[in-house]
Parts: C-alpha cells; structure tokens; sequence
C-alpha cells in the first residue's frame, strides 16, 4: 500500500484533490505536509468551544474547512462544514460534539501522511 491508496481508503478523493493542483502529485503530497502544519498551527482544542471568543474559534475552523476542502478530504470537509455551521448559529455545544466527533478521523489522515512523508 501507498501513500494514496490509504488516503483513498481513508475517504479521501485523491483524485479531486490532485485536480486542484493541476495534476501535479508532487504538489498535492507536499500540500499534504502543509495541512499537517495548518492544523498545528490553528490549535483547535475542544476546550476551546468553551472559553474561546466565536469569531476567534469561527476564524480557526474555517481556515481548516478550506483547507480540508482544497485537498478533497472529504470526510472532514463535511465535518468541518458542520462545525462552522452550528458555531454561526449559535450552537457551541452542537459544534464542540461535532469537533469531538471528527479528531478521530483527522489524526488517522494525519498519521496516514506522516508515515509517507
């Protein structure tokens, strides 16, 4: 197995994503790395559903979403999408079960690319 056939088994459209950048699967794999670093750097904690500002928190999550979205991730696309959708309405319990819900799936995509990279 590589790289992208565990990215694909992970729900992942390698293909879309690779699209994106023009056909250029070096340019996608290394945009990979990227979304490791974009996650780190955003430091969405579940904690902070509770003591954090929304706009703050709604800033975070919809850099993640474009992210997620740019690189066809589609399973967390839509969580994300679902989080920012219930932190715009006001729902900061709802969001903060929904960012619980999709950390499993991102750390097994995040292990995936860094176990490649």
């Amino acid at each position: 197995m590589n790289l992208i056939d565990e990215l694909r088994g992970l729900g992942v459209d390698v293909e879309e994503g690779v699209e994106r950048v023009m056909g250029d699967h070096s340019l996608y794999e290394m945009m990979l790395g990227m979304f490791i670093e974009s996650v780190n750097s955003s430091q969405v904690r579940v904690e902070d559903f509770e003591k954090e500002s929304l706009e703050g928190l709604i800033d975070r999550i919809h850099m993640l979403k474009g992210v997620t979205g740019n690189l066809a991730m589609t399973p967390l696309f839509a969580r994300y999408t679902e989080v920012l959708g219930k932190l715009r309405s006001g729902q900061p319990e709802e969001a903060k079960a929904g960012f619980e819900g999709l950390l499993p799936i991102q750390e097994e995509i995040i292990n995936c690319i860094t176990r490649y990279q």
